[in-house]
């Protein structure tokens, strides 16, 4: 992914994120900065989620509930 200049409107310089030749976000520079540390953070989360082996315990636990309402 990369940071290109796009356009000058209104005295302010927008920015395109791209990925593939496709803009996936528009705004100021920082905010272009910004949405790419989300990103990365996001998709380090994941990979790592992906990496951690599955939860599991070593026998089921079944969990009952009972009503003491009576008419």
């Amino acid at each position: 992914m990369d940071i290109r200049f796009l356009c000058l409107e209104h005295g302010k310089k927008y920015y395109a994120v791209r990925l593939n030749g496709e803009d996936i976000f528009v705004g100021t520079h920082g905010e272009c900065d910004r949405f790419l540390a989300i990103h990365d953070a996001k998709v380090a989360e994941a990979q790592a989620e992906a990496l951690r082996g599955p939860r599991s315990r070593a026998t089921p636990v079944r969990t009952f509930h009972h009503s003491k309402l009576r008419a």
